[in-house]
């Protein structure tokens, strides 16, 4: 993978994580405190973000900078409620964690339905 690969898949997620955090490029521009035409290049791939810009970014997205950068496994598609779900448990104690199982399980659907 070269850099012309890297800077795609950033952009390409930028986008994604952008659109389904419902934000427009001038809300996430205003959000990170840069200009709204350097939000569009990076997103169209035109410009490569500074580190401290790429951290920023990470940060409001609730994600890791690699994250921004690395591709995604084969046949698995982003989901942002997945990846704040998965923080969120990465951050939690055993009590919450336990409290967050117990929502779960009362939520989940049965893998395995009864028969008659």
């Amino acid at each position: 993978m070269g850099m012309q690969d890297t800077i795609r898949i950033f952009a390409d997620k930028m986008y994604a994580y952008r659109t389904e955090m419902g934000l427009t490029q001038e809300e996430l521009a205003e959000l990170l405190g840069l200009d709204n035409s350097y939000v569009s290049l990076l997103e169209r791939g035109a410009r490569v973000p500074s580190l401290i810009s790429l951290h920023r970014i990470a940060v409001a997205f609730g994600v890791r900078p690699h994250d921004l950068l690395a591709e995604d496994e084969k046949g698995r598609k982003f989901s942002f409620r997945k990846k704040e779900l998965t923080y969120i448990v990465h951050k939690a104690g055993p009590e919450k964690i336990d409290r967050i199982y117990r929502i779960i399980s009362v939520l989940r659907e049965p893998v395995f339905k009864k028969t008659k």
